[in-house]
């Protein structure tokens, strides 16, 4: 497993979330690392998925792995955005969540 090296913002504004559109169509949301110039270093990806009602839903990207670090070739990224503070806040509060049931 690789080490991750962790310096945590003092602000929300400046933790590295992003969201990412995938050539698969998919979208997912992670915390991102400085890769390389072929891929894009990430976190706890998750799926995100719109409802019928509008609702936001965060399913795990890669649920069954033991790796923390993922690296996805920058050729199946089509387009990559910053998030609001809004959806950065509800990400990490998801992720907290989820790692208080796996323990």
């Amino acid at each position: 497993m690789e080490d991750i090296e962790k310096k945590f913002p003092d602000k929300l504004e400046d933790v590295p979330v992003k969201f990412f559109k995938l050539i698969s169509g998919e979208s997912i949301i992670a915390y991102v690392h400085n890769g390389n110039d072929n891929t894009v270093a990430i976190e706890e990806p998750m799926r995100l998925h719109i409802e019928e009602d509008q609702q936001l839903v965060f399913t795990p990207y890669l649920p069954f792995s033991e790796q923390q670090l993922h690296h996805i070739d920058s050729n199946s990224v089509m387009l990559e955005s910053d998030v609001s503070t809004d959806i950065k806040a509800y990400y990490m509060k998801i992720l907290l969540v989820a790692r208080v049931l796996r323990k």
